[in-house]
């Protein structure tokens, strides 16, 4: 069962890694490395290698890490595993982190000695008809996960009196019980608590991605229109799918309180949805890229090139969006694929705070 865990964690990481690996190929044309440029900018040979740089650099650590990573786990105990996991997700966040700091301040080096850019002035599409299409899935999409919901906690109330008295509650990579915790309803329908908790964040970020602000390219604003709206729908589907596949695990979790399985075929179940979700968004990621950049690459019009709109004062480190000016509360990120917000914002803040409190009332429920 171990060989068997490492697989799927090898399944989950390696996708995970090359898309922090190579996300200065996913961004739009008109962003390198949080800065803004030109199409003619973005695909001169300075910026080509400064990409180049960063996927082997990056590439090449991660590599490092990852192996390291599995080397650790390897039959160690649970607690020593937690341990690892850790480790090796804060030296990810710290290492992404410092790459970028790193290639953002020689980007803004490099672009005073890039070829001139575009004499045509720099201009903002808008669709003022954009909202009125259908950007996401509707948010009734969600009524599915109400209803499995509503179905685990029936079948685990109609069949309380056949848990276990101490039930399984963490396994180790190779399946084996490593804490348990004595039967109450307080336990048992936690599963319930965090599926509830999933639908309604999942259906915020649904719904963020119906409202957050439009950015078209002036250059071909017909065909960025129908990326930015095909990116809009692909994400909102892999949203639906991803929180759907979670719900259905942590059923299967209680189904497994209820009439125990074997520990194998758990652990598999238990690890196989993260694997899914990081490789259906590794595809969407490649497949679609920033605001729908890469789909249809190649086929703009030619000659209608303008120069890219200087917002750069609004982006701190070419990542955090600060703008008084702007009432938007989401908008696309400049590094990575999705979406951010609005900082100077307070809605912004108030979200965040909202969503902190939910996952720490969700870990204390866990104790």
């Amino acid at each position: 069962m171990m060989l068997l865990s490492m697989l799927l964690l090898l399944l989950m990481f390696v996708p995970l890694l090359a898309t922090l690996a190579f996300m200065p190929y996913l961004t739009r044309n008109t962003v390198s490395f949080g800065v803004s440029v030109s199409e003619e900018q973005y695909e001169s040979e300075p910026i080509r290698r400064l990409r180049r740089q960063y996927a082997v650099m990056s590439g090449a650590i991660y590599s490092l890490l990852l192996i390291a990573c599995l080397i650790s786990l390897w039959n160690k105990d649970e607690n020593t595993q937690g341990v690892v996991f850790s480790v090796f997700v804060g030296l990810t966040i710290v290492i992404s982190t410092a790459l970028y700091l790193i290639f953002y301040s020689r980007m803004k080096q490099i672009r005073p000695t890039l070829p001139a850019a575009s004499s045509a002035p720099g201009l903002l599409a808008v669709d003022t008809g954009f909202r009125r299409q259908k950007l996401a899935l509707s948010g009734k999409w969600f009524l599915i996960h109400a209803v499995i919901i509503a179905a685990s906690v029936a079948l685990t109330l109609s069949h309380y009196a056949a848990i276990p008295d101490l039930v399984a509650m963490k396994f180790d990579l190779s399946g084996q019980v490593v804490s348990t915790a004595a039967k109450s309803y307080r336990i048992v329908l936690f599963p319930n608590v965090m599926q509830v908790i999933m639908t309604v964040l999942f259906w915020f970020v649904n719904w963020s991605i119906q409202h957050s602000k439009q950015q078209l390219q002036a250059s071909d604003p017909e065909r960025s229109l129908r990326q930015n709206a095909m990116f809009r729908r692909r994400w909102s589907v892999f949203t639906l799918a991803s929180s759907l596949a979670l719900i259905l695990m942590f059923s299967f979790i209680q189904v497994n309180m209820i009439r125990p399985m074997d520990q194998n075929v758990l652990t598999l179940v238990s690890m196989a949805v993260p694997v899914f979700i990081v490789l259906f968004a590794l595809v969407l990621s490649f497949t679609t890229g920033q605001g729908g950049s890469r789909i249809g690459r190649g086929s703009g019009v030619a000659g209608t090139r303008t120069a890219a709109v200087q917002d750069d004062r609004h982006w701190k480190l070419g990542a955090i969006y600060f703008n008084p000016q702007d009432p938007t509360i989401f908008v696309e990120k400049r590094t990575g694929i999705g979406w951010t917000m609005n900082f100077a914002n307070p809605i912004s803040w108030i979200t965040l705070l909202g969503i902190f409190a939910v996952i720490a009332w969700s870990a204390w429920l866990a104790k």
